[in-house]
Parts: C-alpha cells; sequence; structure tokens
C-alpha cells in the first residue's frame, strides 16, 4: 500500500513539476519541517518535542498570477487540499497544512509592477517581504507606514490576511486602510479583481471579504497599496503615568482631539520594566506613555505642543525625546532572538484585543486577574503594552508566561487552552473581542461561533459558495472543518 502512496505522490509531483518547473518544487523534509511550523507556540512545541504532526507533502513557489491558477485548478481536478503562504510567522497556526496536501508559498511573487507617483500608489505581487517593500519606497522618497512586528520576515498578502496592524497605525490605520485595490485567485480557479478604488458606492467593496480571511477565501495575488511622502519630520516624546488609568485617560485625549499621533504606546508597569528598562536603558519605574508625530515639520510642532499640554494636566512627568528615539531606531529587537520570548522552551501567548474606551481598562484588569490568579499554580505572569489607538478606543498586547512548563505533554497543551480560552473570554464578555491583529487560524477557531453567535452562519454560507469542497486552508478560522 505505501509503495502504491510513494508512486502518485511521485505523478503528483511529476505534473506540479510541468506547472512551475521542477526547481520550484521542493519535497525534502527540512523544507517540509519549516514550512509546517510559524511562531504558534503549539506547532513549535509538537516540532521541538518531536512529536508528529500534518504536513505537506510538497511546497510549490509559483511567480506569477497565472501559476497560481493553475495550481488551484490543480488541486480542484486531484481534490488536494493546499495553503497559501508567505513569510509564515503568524502566531496562530494559520498557514498550517493540516490535512497534508500542498503548500503554495507565495515568496516568488515579489514584484513591484508599478509606482504611482500622482497618486501616490504602488502596485506589487503580495509576496513581497514588507521590509523589501518599504526599502524599494524610501529609495524614491516615499513609505507605506506600515512596520508591523514581523516587518523583517511577513509577506504583504500575509498582513492582508490577517488584517495587520503596525506600529504607527493611530495615524495611518490597519492595512485595510491601506490598500485601494486586490486581485485573488477564488477556489475554482477564476481571478477577482476588486474597482480600481476602495471609497465608493457602486455595490459593496468585495475585496473585504479577504482582509482578514487568512487565505480561506482566496489566494492574494497582487495589490494596490496607498503610499506617502517620507515625513520631513518625526518626532517622539515619552512620559511616566501615576498609573495605567491615568495613562489609558492621556492616550484617549490625544486621540479623541484629533491631535493624529504616528505612534502612541502605554506600557504597564511590568512591560516598563521587561521591555524599556531591560532593553532600552530607562532607569525609572512606572507605566511609561510614548507618542510620536510626522509630517510637516510646523505642524508636528503644533501637534506635540498640544499632546504636551494634555499629558502635563493629566499629571505626565517627561522625560524627553531620547528613549523614544531609541525605541524607534531599535523597535523590532524585542520580537527577535534573543530577546523574543519563542528562543526559551517556555509557554507563551500574545492574545491582543480591541475594545471602545469605556471596556479596555476593565478587560485588561479581568485578563489579569484570569492569568495571574487562575494559573497561580504555574507561576504564571502577565504583562502588557497599548499600541494601537482610534479616536473610540484602543487595543493592547497581552502576554502570558509560564516559565516551569509541565512535562507531561498532555498537562501542558491542557494548561495552554486553559489559559488561551481565560484570555479571550475576559475580552468578549467585557466589551472586546478575540483580537485585534494577530489572525484566528486554529489557535482561537473554536471560539469563533462564541462571539458571533447565528450570524457565524454568514461565514459558513460564504466558504461553503466559494470553497465547497473545504480545499483551500481547510479549518481555519473555524469554518466548518
Amino acid at each position: 500500500m505505501s509503495q502504491d502512496i510513494d508512486y502518485l505522490q511521485e505523478e503528483l509531483i511529476h505534473e506540479l513539476e510541468k506547472i512551475v518547473g521542477p526547481e520550484r518544487v521542493l519535497t525534502d523534509q527540512a523544507e517540509k519541517d519549516v514550512q509546517s511550523i510559524d511562531v504558534w507556540w503549539i506547532t513549535r512545541y509538537w516540532f521541538f518535542n518531536r512529536e508528529p504532526f500534518p504536513q505537506p507533502f510538497a511546497i510549490v513557489f509559483p511567480e506569477c498570477t497565472e501559476e497560481v491558477v493553475r495550481l488551484v485548478r490543480w488541486c480542484n481536478e486531484h481534490q488536494v487540499p493546499y495553503v497559501p503562504r508567505g513569510g509564515g510567522a503568524g502566531d496562530s497556526g494559520g498557514s498550517w497544512a493540516i490535512h497534508g496536501g500542498l503548500v503554495i508559498d507565495l515568496k516568488r511573487m515579489d514584484k513591484i509592477l508599478e509606482l504611482n507617483k500622482k497618486s501616490l500608489t504602488v502596485r506589487v505581487q503580495s509576496g513581497i517581504i514588507q521590509k523589501h517593500l518599504e526599502e524599494y519606497l524610501n529609495r524614491h522618497g516615499y513609505t507605506m507606514n506600515h512596520f508591523p512586528a514581523s516587518f523583517n520576515t511577513s509577506a504583504l498578502g500575509g498582513f492582508i490576511s490577517t488584517n495587520g496592524t503596525g506600529v504607527l497605525s493611530s495615524k495611518y490605520g490597519k492595512v485595510s486602510d491601506m490598500v485601494h485595490q486586490l486581485e485573488v485567485v477564488l477556489p475554482n480557479g477564476t481571478i477577482f479583481k476588486s474597482l480600481p478604488v476602495r471609497l465608493h458606492s457602486t455595490g459593496p467593496d468585495y475585496s473585504r471579504l479577504f482582509f482578514g480571511a487568512e487565505g480561506t477565501l482566496g489566494i492574494i495575488t497582487e495589490a494596490l497599496c496607498k503610499i506617502y511622502p517620507l515625513p520631513e519630520r518625526r518626532t517622539f516624546r515619552s512620559f511616566i503615568l501615576p498609573s495605567l488609568s491615568e495613562g489609558i485617560e492621556a492616550g484617549r485625549k490625544i486621540m479623541v482631539n484629533g491631535l493624529m499621533p504616528c505612534l502612541m504606546r502605554l506600557y504597564d508597569e511590568f512591560d516598563t520594566r521587561h521591555i524599556l528598562k531591560n532593553q532600552f536603558g530607562l532607569e525609572q519605574d512606572g507605566c511609561v506613555l510614548m507618542t510620536g508625530f510626522d509630517g510637516l515639520g510646523k505642524i508636528v510642532d503644533a501637534q506635540m505642543e498640544v499632546a504636551l499640554d494634555i499629558m502635563q494636566q493629566s499629571g505626565g512627568k517627561d522625560i524627553g525625546e531620547e528613549l523614544g528615539n531609541t525605541w524607534w531606531t531599535n523597535r523590532y529587537r524585542s520580537y527577535y532572538p534573543p530577546l523574543d520570548y519563542i528562543c526559551e522552551p517556555w509557554m507563551t501567548a500574545v492574545t491582543d484585543t480591541v475594545a471602545p474606551y469605556e471596556n479596555i481598562e476593565k478587560i485588561y484588569w479581568e485578563m489579569k486577574k484570569a492569568v495571574e490568579e487562575g494559573f497561580q499554580k504555574w507561576n504564571a505572569q502577565f504583562h502588557a503594552h497599548f499600541s494601537h489607538w482610534y479616536d473610540w478606543g484602543t487595543s493592547f498586547y497581552p502576554t502570558f508566561l509560564i516559565k516551569n512548563v509541565p512535562e507531561d505533554k498532555k498537562e501542558a497543551l491542557s494548561i495552554y487552552h486553559a489559559l488561551i480560552d481565560a484570555c479571550v473570554m475576559a475580552s468578549i464578555k467585557n466589551g472586546g473581542v478575540i483580537n485585534e491583529h494577530h489572525g484566528i487560524g486554529l489557535r482561537f477557531g473554536r471560539l469563533m461561533k462564541e462571539i458571533y453567535g447565528d450570524n457565524y452562519n454568514l461565514a459558513l454560507t460564504i466558504k461553503n459558495a466559494l470553497d465547497p469542497d473545504h480545499l483551500l486552508n481547510p479549518g481555519k478560522l473555524g469554518l466548518g472543518d
């Protein structure tokens, strides 16, 4: 029987090689290992404990939309599950091939197709790494202003698929605010291209279906993105606040007064110690709020002047520009080795959430209590910072950590799931959501019906209509598999 399976796979691989070429079809075990995990603790835990888990039988690397179309039609013909993948830096198992099959890796689709200096847009293939796109734009005097933590490693299509958020979101918004047009290969192998502008009343903007869909409804192949001239000035200022409550209120006042800061980051006391003191040289304790403005120099000066007044009225102690400038220059260091928690054999996850201002602080304290009191037996730690602000609410980025992971694998997995559930329920029961920008994947799929209720039937209807055989990234978003 195994010989028959091997022969079948050889035939399938031969057909794939005819579509993209032999050099762009990989089947070696090392590549399968890499393509089977992401930053999600579960996948890494299984991998490093040498536990068997599903893997694709091959990875293919298309270079154009036409090749993606042929691959999708091939998967339909042979009823092979397939998973689109970009940089693979997600933390929710969103690109894990849980039914085996084929991984369609889009990183060779990294071409910049058009730079429009009049309308300030750039058209690119979706597999381009965000850092490479930004470097290209900078050389021409522009920026996309999308700077998420995985900026160095993730592809634009991945950010669109999770509706990602970068550190300058308080002014420039989420990635869905930065994209005018999408090209998508649908599960039936046809190409969908949205209208050339995002703001219209020519019926619904159907491209919105694919933001946050995590590759379950189609494979994004091109995007037309908004860009900006490089700012004349970008300046930062940091403050010590008397308490977390006063920090949230100060941030709220800055946002609702229309000051449009490019950066707003409020650290709780633990995160102030863990990040700002240990990694960036801050010598003081407390809750720190960093704010920044960019654009024309005269406007930036006026915005900062009003912000300083608000901070003074809120009891904020001005600690100057140095911390913010140092953080901006080194803003990614916390998320990569050797400082990131994933470098250690610890149990950890980020359960980011977003809520209106009237609910956000309650969610913080309920989540902190759920972790530190509910899992006191394992000395669970909780810390957070508030990093994406809007004129109606804000999000925070909470992390839980258990250093003494039980040796029994079943017990460890049970604790992990219980922690995740406790954090998410603290959010959704108090007016928040499952997460703000990290995606659902497998990690939160079982909770989607909890928050949507009967409304989730619409999601199932759309999935079943577009992908009736559930071949495209199956099992993600809790979509019926």
